[in-house]
Order: C-alpha cells, then structure tokens, then sequence
C-alpha cells in the first residue's frame, strides 16, 4: 500500500511539474524565462495582470518563511540527534530547561548566517545548498549497501524488503549524482564550498565518534 501511495504521489507531482513549466514556457517564452528573478509571479502578471504578480510574489514570500520555519524547527534536532549517537560533538546535545535544542539552535542560526554574509546573492547560495543537499543523499542512500548486509539476519521478521534492489537506489544515488555533476560544472566554486562544508562535518563526526568509542578495559 505505501510504495503504490509513493508511486501515485510521485506520477502527480511529476505531472503537474511538467505542466507548470510548459505553461511558464507557453506564456513567458524561453528567452524570458533565464533574466526572470519570480518565474511564477511572472507567469501571473503575464496572465492576469500585474496585481496578480504581486499577490503571488507576497504568497511565495510568505511560502518561504514557513520553510525557514521548518528548517529551524527539523535540523538542530537533526544535530542534537547525531550528538546523542556520538556522530557530533556532545555539546550540541545541550538542551534548555524547556528541553529546546539550545546549542544546535545556535550553531544552525551560526552556519545559516555565515552561508548568507559570504554568498551574499541567492544564486550562489542555491547552487551550493543544492550541491551539498545532492552529495548528501546521495551518500545517505549508499549506506543501504552498508547497513543491509548488517542486518540481513533480521529476514522475514519484520525487516523492510525492497523490490528491484539494489537497481532502485543506484538509479536514486546516480540521480542526485548527476544534480551534484552538473551544478559542479555550471558553478565550480559553489560545488567547492559544498565539498568543503561536506568534508568538515565529516571529519567532525568522526573525531566525535572516535572520541566518545569506549576504550577497551
């Protein structure tokens, strides 16, 4: 039930994908569409007047924010949760008398502040969060190929078993590959600040996680 729901969820949204972007190409026109800063709210002043373009720049705006709202809300979580599995430095498991993720929170504001100062306009920071977004599950995904065979003594008690692997998660890992190849070529130094931010939070976690190992008695 759950891979037809995914499937079906994914058929729509390619479809109504495709169908936005030929309308942006049938009423804004190709040439337009590369020096376009608001794709949609182009797309609705061309169509329905130009108050229409600026409700829907507000709506995008306002968009964006519950967006912002979420990050702030799922990845200092996301730190505090690799700090208490030793993958990040203990400190960030600090937490308020409310429980709040206090050190994550900050670090994150930290990270996201620095990004904004040293990129300085939305492309470059796209390009890069994008990269670095695209190495990330790529190398995510590949951890299937780790953590399977670990667990392989848990068949046929409850374990997930995936159809057509490991053929699906090649063709999910190689996708975000190619998204990480071509920003790569488009915007080399986006994609060597990824590489950079990618390689220090590894590096971070495996000293974490080699200095709270045990040591043997």
């Amino acid at each position: 039930m759950v891979p037809r729901a995914i499937g079906l969820g994914l058929a729509i949204i390619i479809s109504v994908y495709l169908l936005i972007n030929l309308a942006y190409v049938h009423v804004i026109g190709f040439d337009a569409l590369g020096g376009a800063e608001s794709i949609a709210a182009l797309l609705a002043g061309a169509a329905y007047g130009p108050a229409a373009g600026d409700a829907l720049a507000i709506l995008l705006f306002l968009s964006v924010l519950g967006y912002v709202n979420v990050a702030m809300l799922t990845n200092p979580r996301l730190l505090l949760a690799m700090s208490e599995d030793a993958a990040l430095p203990g400190f960030l498991g600090r937490r308020s008398a409310r429980g709040a993720p206090v050190a994550a929170l900050t670090l994150f504001t930290a990270l996201a502040l620095v990004a904004l100062f040293a990129a300085q306009t939305f492309d470059v920071i796209l390009n890069y969060t994008m990269f670095l977004d695209s190495i990330g599950m790529a190398t995510s995904a590949a951890t299937i190929f780790v953590l399977r065979p670990r667990t392989s003594h848990l068949d046929g008690h409850g374990i997930y078993r995936m159809r057509l692997y490991p053929l699906l998660p090649l063709i999910f890992i190689a996708a975000y590959l190619f998204i990480a190849g071509s920003i790569a070529l488009a915007d080399p130094q986006a994609a060597l600040r990824g590489l950079g931010i990618f390689a220090a939070f590894l590096a971070i976690g495996l000293v974490a996680r080699a200095r709270r190992r045990p040591t043997p008695a």
